[in-house]
């Protein structure tokens, strides 16, 4: 699991295209590096993510759905930020996606 670091590039919803359409690739598979892992409906999201050929929006929505972290998309990936009860805070690279 790769390390989000605070140089990389979050962009927010107003500087993303959510309208375009994306290969997504890549699911979260477990713990992998995180002190906590995923939670268990957003990782399933992201398995049924796998493969589909979407728009940004529709996936950050389905993601959304589950959760009630911050999602975020990064150029390459959707991230979940979620603060837990007493400070500890956790990011995950939800899914990858690419062009179409």
């Amino acid at each position: 699991m790769e390390r989000i670091t605070e140089e990389e590039e979050v962009m927010s919803e107003k500087e993303t295209d959510l309208e375009s359409v994306k290969i997504f690739y890549e699911p979260h598979p477990g713990m992998l590096g995180a002190v906590y892992p995923i939670p268990g409906p957003v990782q399933k999201v992201a398995h049924e993510l796998d493969g589909k050929t979407l728009t940004l929006r529709e996936a950050v929505e389905k993601i959304k759905a589950v959760t009630s972290g911050e999602v975020k998309v990064r150029k390459d990936c959707i991230l979940l930020h979620i603060g837990i009860q007493g400070g500890v805070e956790n990011m995950w690279r939800v899914v990858r996606f690419k062009d179409r």
